[in-house]
């Protein structure tokens, strides 16, 4: 990783009791993950703001005051200094369902047995910690094939890439398709495809179209399809998804508010199954053999 890379940092401090609610809004705002210390008492988030003009940063600073958050001055951080972000917010390793392993890269040690990734969060979405890509992760772990498949995983909206790549380790697929539009999530999901040797085996987009024309065009159908986004993204391209499910494939969707669940749900054919959580909530659907 290049140290020298310097980010621009959003960063807002408010009671801990609107931490959450604040947090999930900047997440939407900017695209990019909330990092929450505890200082005095309070919390503050941080956000990278990095590609964001600065019209837009003074929309967002009037949108966190006006949802109770004060403004602290920006920063400008590198590499290093992210990664620290993410070390004091406590990400560490963690077993899944007492099974899988999820091991920060830059921890060192021993790794308990059984399945195990390596994740760097870099700058995107995905370590685990979120009630959404805990409860992918618990999905899969529940759902493990009895034999490894060889066909191929899809995930849309990679973030990390922690899902897609856990899923390859968990024996859904030989082979994996990553889309996400945000180029940090690009970049940190080939970095830790590369951290966990499964770069010869993916395939990462930075657009949807081009995904799908290739899909298209060699007749690809799923075992597996992730998907842990918003419920706008959900309702537009579930149907698609479902359409590219192989026959008894699993279809996961997370990052569902309370207001879109009811929604959602009037478009899924069934079986599904509903996974609720604090604040956002996951789905499973299995398409008929």
């Amino acid at each position: 990783m290049n140290s020298s890379r310097l980010y621009r940092l959003f960063k807002v401090e408010c009671p801990s009791s609107l931490a959450g609610d604040l947090s999930d809004w900047l997440a939407q705002a900017t695209g990019q993950p909330v990092v929450e210390e505890m200082r005095r008492g309070r919390s503050v988030l941080s956000v990278s703001v990095d590609r964001m003009e600065e019209i837009s940063r003074l929309l967002l600073s009037e949108g966190a005051r006006s949802l109770g958050g004060e403004v602290l001055p920006e920063e400008i951080l590198s590499d290093g200094d992210w990664e620290n972000l993410w070390k004091t917010q406590g990400f560490q390793s963690f077993r899944v369902n007492g099974w899988l392993s999820v091991v920060p890269e830059w921890e060192t040690g021993s790794v308990a047995s059984g399945p195990a990734i390596r994740i760097h969060p870099h700058l995107a979405f995905g370590t685990g910690l979120h009630e959404t890509t805990g409860r992918c992760l618990s999905l899969l772990v529940d759902h493990v094939p009895a034999d490894p498949r060889s066909g191929p995983v899809l995930d849309f909206g990679s973030g990390t890439g922690i899902l897609g790549i856990a899923a390859l380790v968990l024996g859904y697929g030989n082979r994996l398709f990553a889309v996400d539009d945000d180029p940090l999530a690009v970049e940190s999901t080939e970095a830790n495809l590369a951290l966990n040797g499964f770069s010869r085996v993916a395939h990462v987009y930075d657009r949807f179209d081009p995904l799908f024309r290739v899909i298209s065009d060699q007749k690809i159908l799923f075992p597996l399809i992730l998907a842990n986004v918003t419920g706008n993204v959900i309702r537009h391209f579930l149907p698609e998804w479902y359409g590219l499910l192989a026959p008894g494939g699993i279809l996961i969707l997370s990052g569902i508010a309370t207001r879109e669940l009811d929604r959602i749900l009037a478009l899924c054919p069934p079986p599904v199954s509903v996974h609720r959580e604090r604040r956002f909530h996951t789905l499973l659907l299995r398409r008929a053999l």
